[in-house]
């Protein structure tokens, strides 16, 4: 597995520059497979800068071929300044069972980047 997995509700923050991946965080084109798991209440903030995927980011790395598979997880109540649930920046990122709903401003961003997940 590479990526990560964040303490429950602990914040991402980075002031001025680029917070991503407040419950899980696959930035750079790595296979991540996370089961039944509830990732809830994380925040990403980054005043004067980008907060990215409140839940799960995910980014297919230079070469675009990276994988998240989540399975069963629960990914409510978190926030983020886009994809409050779960932001998809490149690469493969696949739902299988789980429930997004509840974060703000989305569940998942960008629109139609990740079959399965609305608003």
């Amino acid at each position: 597995m590479v990526g990560w997995a964040r303490p429950l509700g602990a914040p991402a923050d980075a002031p001025h520059g680029t917070a991503q991946g407040g419950g899980l965080d696959n930035p750079e084109g790595g296979t991540l497979t996370a089961k039944r798991n509830t990732i809830l209440r994380n925040a990403v903030t980054a005043k004067g800068g980008t907060a990215q995927g409140g839940g799960p980011y995910h980014a297919g790395g230079t070469a675009g071929l990276g994988t998240t598979t989540l399975e069963g997880n629960t990914i409510t109540h978190n926030r983020a300044g886009d994809g409050g649930g779960i932001f998809k920046a490149s690469g493969i990122l696949t739902l299988l069972g789980d429930v997004v709903r509840d974060n703000r401003p989305n569940n998942c961003s960008p629109a139609g980047a990740v079959p399965g997940c609305t608003g």
